[in-house]
């Protein structure tokens, strides 16, 4: 049964240069007609009402004026009222105390933090409109709303960047009082600002060592790296996030949104007039037993507790050893991948070079 939903809002006040999301700049009146569509997807939908993770992204969901973020609040607020963890998105610079006291009294009690660097010479080179001072009162916004549960983002490997700099940014970031980092490193995707620019991230070594250094920063204070590019207190982990990594399926409704059900994978296409005529116009992949089978490792591999053996045989009426039999021993011998009890796993090692443990499972 599905627990988990992710709704996207495609808007954004200004476009990051490193984007190439489902989004485009904001508009009051085709946000209203976006809005109007999403309420169709959602009647169309049947949604569950015993859902236990909600998740808002974007896009920039705050940067919706308030009687329409309050609109999209009320569409969902029949399917939230079992939830444990409902997630907004914000930017530093929308998220004011109208926004936080507006979305915490619909519920919403995890806040996705957009902060990125504190440098002031990197946010203007991605094309970031916040600073230091906007990124702490927007944290002081959401305490006093009374959500304490606040993940931030952070990016590395950015043009120019250097240690100290990404250093200095994680430090900020923990003086803060989060309890939870993602930290992602630059990728250039084709549609993005810096493709156009012909940006780079840094060299491979470089990136290497900042991914490092942040490992040992973070657990130093008392952070714990519990997925690939995930960090909390203890206690904090990401419900919704988790939810994918074990595979579970998962509902996407929105313009750009993407789900997963019942062995069909879809997306919404991107494409506001498309979206507006029939919102519930969808692009599908049938997923194949096989590429169930695949898909459940490479995601469960990136958690550090692993991926459950009982749960892939509960799904697959198999076990991953008459499946991956070659690939597991070959793995193990070369110490990516260990096997304790009920999980298969990556060693540190296994970590260090996921994507080359995950291709010997493309088979």
């Amino acid at each position: 049964m599905v627990k988990s939903c992710y709704v996207h809002v495609p808007f954004c006040s200004s476009i990051c240069a490193y984007c190439d999301f489902q989004r485009a700049g904001y508009s009051e009146v085709l946000c209203d007609k976006w809005l109007d569509a999403l309420e169709k997807e959602i009647q169309y939908k049947c949604m569950p009402s015993d859902l236990t993770t909600m998740y808002i992204g974007g896009g920039t969901p705050s940067c919706l004026q308030l009687h329409q973020l309050k609109r999209l609040l009320m569409m969902l607020s029949a399917y939230v009222s079992q939830v444990e963890e409902f997630t907004m998105e914000m930017n530093p610079e929308s998220c004011t105390d109208e926004v936080c006291t507006l979305v915490s009294s619909f519920g919403v009690n995890r806040v996705s933090l957009g902060v990125q660097s504190f440098e002031p010479r990197l946010l203007k080179l991605m094309n970031r409109h916040h600073d230091e001072m906007t990124i702490k009162n927007a944290v002081s916004n959401l305490h006093r709303s009374g959500i304490y549960n606040i993940s931030v983002d952070a990016m590395y490997s950015l043009p120019t960047q250097t240690m100290s700099e990404w250093i200095s940014t994680l430090e900020k970031c923990v003086l803060l009082g989060v309890t939870h980092l993602s930290m992602y490193s630059l990728t250039i995707e084709p549609g993005s600002a810096f493709a156009r620019q012909k940006m780079e991230p840094l060299d491979a070594d470089t990136e290497a060592d900042m991914y490092e250094k942040a490992i040992s920063f973070l657990e130093e204070n008392g952070f714990k790296q519990y997925e690939i590019s995930s960090f909390c207190k203890p206690g904090y982990e990401s419900k919704h996030n988790t939810a994918y990594w074990h595979y579970d399926d998962f509902i996407g409704l929105g313009l750009g949104a993407s789900g997963k059900e019942n062995h069909v994978r879809y997306d919404h296409p991107f494409g506001f007039q498309n979206y507006l005529n029939d919102p519930t116009q969808i692009d599908i992949i049938e997923l194949s037993k096989e590429d169930e089978m695949f898909e459940m490792v490479m995601m469960g591999l990136r958690l550090k507790q692993g991926m459950s053996l009982s749960l892939f045989k509960e799904r697959f009426h198999c076990d991953l050893d008459d499946v991956y039999h070659d690939v597991l021993d070959n793995c193990v011998s070369k110490g990516w991948l260990m096997i304790e009890k009920d999980k298969v796993k990556a060693t540190e090692r296994g970590f260090e070079i996921l994507n080359t443990v995950l291709e010997q499972f493309l088979i």
